[in-house]
């Protein structure tokens, strides 16, 4: 994200009168003087922010099961033929525990 430039600070949207009297915009500076359209402050998204607020937003597309292996995993067990491959499973197990100890490594659990 990029923020290119820095706008005024706004006072608070209350809408009370000002030292002077005067009655206070919402969209005012601390001076109390208006705010033009322009004036008001933007951002901008680099094109990785837009990157990956793309792949954010096809992750959310997707369905949260996928349908087509369930049914196929079904079938397989109603037939008998789903086999479970212990040596996979024990890989898959070791892997996951190895990740998680590096990760837990580099947490501070000072607090």
């Amino acid at each position: 994200m990029e923020i290119p430039e820095k706008g005024p600070l706004l006072a608070p949207a209350t809408g009370k009168r000002s030292a002077e009297g005067k009655q206070q915009s919402p969209l005012a500076d601390l001076d109390g003087r208006p705010l033009s359209k322009t004036s008001r402050d933007t951002v901008r998204l680099t094109d990785r922010g837009r990157e990956l607020n793309s792949a954010v937003d096809q992750a959310r597309s997707l369905p949260d099961v996928r349908l087509d292996r369930v049914m196929q995993l079904k079938q397989q067990l109603a037939q008998g033929t789903y086999r479970v491959e212990g040596n996979r499973i024990a890989v898959n197990m070791i892997d996951e525990s190895i990740e998680n100890n590096t990760v837990l490594k580099h947490i501070d659990t000072k607090v």
